[in-house]
């Protein structure tokens, strides 16, 4: 087997392009965690949300409820169907599965731990590194991909780290200096902070993260033109 494209790393960007690349081109994804998207390390809003249409017939099972500054919903549900729908497309995807070594001879030689064939080793055209933004706990293991080569394809943005809380609705009126309140039709709320707040408050779910820097960025919809970024340039790549 021959991938037209392998992209290390399963993340929203990586997920849409591959959903897109795949009507035309063989594609892979490898991806260290158990199952991709759990925990996202994005939040859940998005300010136009017709931009799903395109790729996700299943969004109104999102939890999705209109805030002020867009919509809100579940972004770990949203990873799982373009997850199933990447997979309907015919994109195999390797969970678990990490990355030990990379050669180029004409074709990029992926040598693999984890998943993927019984020779462990995954032939492809050309690769996306999506590892800078995949969410690893500490001390997890990493994949290890050589920089320089020009068929290696990565976006470079700035992140850093945001303290993410959940609690229902009916609790989160009494916080405050958040960067982002997020409410969703399960009657959650999910609040980004810079820092993790010195109020002690009955979080039912908390995770730390990195995502983008600039907050304008947060959006889903950022996340969908950087897609649309990658789908560009390899299309322009391999044609």
């Amino acid at each position: 087997m021959i991938y037209d494209i392998a992209i290390i790393g399963g993340t929203l960007p990586s997920l849409i392009s591959s959903i897109k690349l795949s009507e035309k081109l063989k594609v892979c994804i490898i991806d260290i965690n158990q199952e991709i998207g759990f925990p996202t390390n994005f939040p859940g809003i998005i300010e136009n949300e017709k931009l799903l249409d395109e790729f996700l017939p299943e969004k109104e099972k999102l939890y999705i409820k209109k805030n002020k500054y867009g919509y809100g919903l579940r972004s770990e549900w949203l990873m799982k169907y373009l997850t199933h729908n990447a997979a309907k497309n015919g994109v195999d995807i390797l969970n678990r599965t990490r990355v030990s070594n990379i050669f180029y001879d004409e074709l990029f030689n992926i040598e693999v731990i984890g998943g993927g064939p019984k020779n462990n080793t995954i032939n492809s055209k050309i690769i996306l590194d999506e590892t800078d933004r995949i969410y690893l706990a500490p001390g997890d293991k990493e994949h290890t991909i050589p920089k320089l080569n020009k068929l290696i394809l990565s976006i470079e943005v700035l992140q850093k780290e945001y303290f993410v809380g959940t609690i229902p609705i009916l609790n989160s009126k009494n916080i405050f200096d958040y960067i982002l309140k997020i409410d969703r039709d399960d009657e959650l709320t999910e609040f980004w902070f810079d820092q993790e707040p010195s109020k002690e408050i009955n979080w039912i779910e908390v995770k730390n993260c990195l995502s983008f820097s600039n907050i304008e960025d947060l959006t889903i919809d950022k996340h969908i033109e950087m897609s649309n970024s990658i789908v560009e340039s390899v299309l322009k790549l391999l044609t």
